[in-house]
């Protein structure tokens, strides 16, 4: 079976942090067209325009935050199933809950290394592209 090039967007304010991302999945997976959105006015817009399979989501940006776009995201009709996978720098177990709460499919903690972004596009590979049946018509391109 031949699958279909996934789209991820991913929104994150943090240059280097970006960058991290998108050298890690470049190397795990050539195929992911990954696509950066500064902030959550940027990646609402490119929500509108555009389907993505996929949510990487920072919290903590400046205006609204992470939180507040996941909300919207899962306001939108044609947004609300799209798996939305929190990658952020805290820990905080408040900070946890809310996302989840707001709809949040995982979160997950920014690797403190190269090597960990390298195995978090891994396993991000492995379990949601490789193995995870989305509802029907989520892969259908708009």
């Amino acid at each position: 079976m031949v699958s279909t090039p996934k789209r991820l967007l991913l929104v994150e304010d943090d240059a280097h942090d970006a960058r991290f991302v998108m050298r890690a999945f470049a190397q795990v997976d050539e195929t992911i067209d990954l696509v950066l959105a500064a902030d959550a006015d940027d990646a609402i817009s490119r929500l509108a325009r555009t389907h993505f399979d996929y949510v990487l989501l920072d919290i903590k940006m400046p205006g609204s935050d992470g939180i507040e776009l996941l909300r919207r995201i899962r306001r939108g009709q044609a947004t609300v199933l799209i798996p939305v996978i929190v990658l952020t720098s805290s820990s905080n177990p408040t900070d946890v809950l809310h996302c989840y709460r707001a709809g949040a499919n995982a979160y997950v903690a920014k690797p403190a290394s190269v090597a960990g972004y390298r195995h978090f596009a891994e396993a991000f590979v492995r379990f949601w592209i490789e193995n995870t049946i989305l509802p029907p018509g989520m892969t259908t391109r708009r």
